[in-house]
């Protein structure tokens, strides 16, 4: 398997901010590149709507694909549906979409994934 890591800390903790978006990693996108960003999220207090992703109310991975715009660092948002939700992000995995192809059936059945296991850019 040869699938490189662009989040710069995988098994940090980010905490996100309702309506504002968060850099997760440092490495620039390539615009116009496609990416698959997983993490695990953890929602506690109240339901969110995650930015490329949907409403979440308990914690879980996500796993989203995404065609870079700019050549910012990659991050995330949310907005609140109910309740005053605090919201962190761990265990990130971000590759490119051909690496993710190309390794999709080993990486799909690691389930839990620290990031700290895979090279990292």
């Amino acid at each position: 398997m040869m699938v490189t890591n662009l989040c710069t800390s995988p098994s940090s903790t980010i905490t996100l901010s309702a309506d504002r978006w968060v850099d997760i990693t440092t490495i620039p996108n390539k615009p116009g590149t496609r990416y698959l960003v997983s993490a695990y999220v953890n929602v506690t207090g109240g339901t969110i709507s995650l930015n490329m992703y949907g409403d979440l109310s308990a914690s879980q991975r996500v796993s989203y694909a995404l065609t870079a715009s700019n050549a910012g660092p990659m991050s995330m948002s949310y907005s609140v549906r109910s309740g005053n939700p605090t919201v962190t992000v761990t265990n990130m995995l971000i590759c490119t979409w051909d690496e993710y192809q190309a390794n999709k059936t080993l990486l799909d059945g690691i389930g839990y994934f620290t990031g700290d296991t895979m090279p990292l850019a």
